[in-house]
């Protein structure tokens, strides 16, 4: 079910942006300049399956890159302290338009340009992270999607109380530095009291730590 919701999400985005492009090069006409920009490693070749939805989108709007649009795909590697340097890169090819993946990026690029679209890539709850200022009427220059909301991580936390009645003890790998997490985590915590659930929240900051949040996890009964 993730999977087509979030194809579609991800194709609503899609359209607006080539709207956005389509406009802009009726005005100069010249190829639009997108950048994407993400904290995920890889190319625009090698890119994480998790954005073909969007590139497939683009496609079935007719966009291929090389011929009527130039992408420009910005990788921090799993490292959000270049995102200072790659927002300077993305700003310099003078783009048309930016879709971002990660809140950080987001916050950064609203304080960098106030007159480039950007259009968020299922981000996390974008009112509670000050993104915009309401769903309905974003702010300024940005808009997009949510899937993250602090909803659905609750959501989760009784979907999982329900499959496992006896559960009392949960552990919640969570990358604080992210303003979303501390949103969701204070959202969980409100919903474990009523669940009967004890929560143990630890912040993960490179893939390297997992399997030692996992072991630990084990050695204190959390699920």
């Amino acid at each position: 079910m993730f999977r087509p919701m979030l194809r579609v999400a991800f194709l609503a985005a899609v359209a607006l942006l080539a709207m956005l492009c389509a406009g802009e090069a009726q005005q100069s006409k010249k190829i639009p300049q997108l950048c994407f920009l993400t904290f995920d490693p890889g190319t625009l070749q090698t890119r994480s399956p998790r954005f073909d939805g969007f590139f497939q989108g683009l496609l079935d709007l007719g966009y291929v890159h090389g011929r009527n649009i130039n992408i420009s795909y910005l990788s921090a590697d799993n490292n959000g302290d270049r995102f200072p340097a790659l927002i300077d890169e993305c700003l310099s090819l003078k783009p048309d338009v930016i879709a971002v993946t990660t809140t950080p990026a987001a916050r950064l690029l609203k304080k960098a340009t106030s007159t480039v679209p950007i259009v968020m890539v299922a981000l996390g709850d974008p009112v509670g992270t000050g993104l915009v200022d309401s769903l309905s009427r974003p702010s300024e220059n940005i808009t997009g999607m949510s899937l993250m909301v602090p909803q659905l991580a609750v959501k989760r936390l009784e979907l999982l109380k329900e499959l496992v009645p006896g559960l009392v003890r949960v552990t919640v790998l969570s990358f604080l530095a992210d303003p979303i997490a501390p949103i969701q985590v204070q959202a969980l915590e409100g919903a474990a009291h009523s669940l009967g659930v004890t929560l143990r929240v630890q912040d993960i900051r490179t893939a390297d730590e997992i399997p030692a949040a996992f072991a630990a996890a084990s050695r204190a009964g959390a699920s």
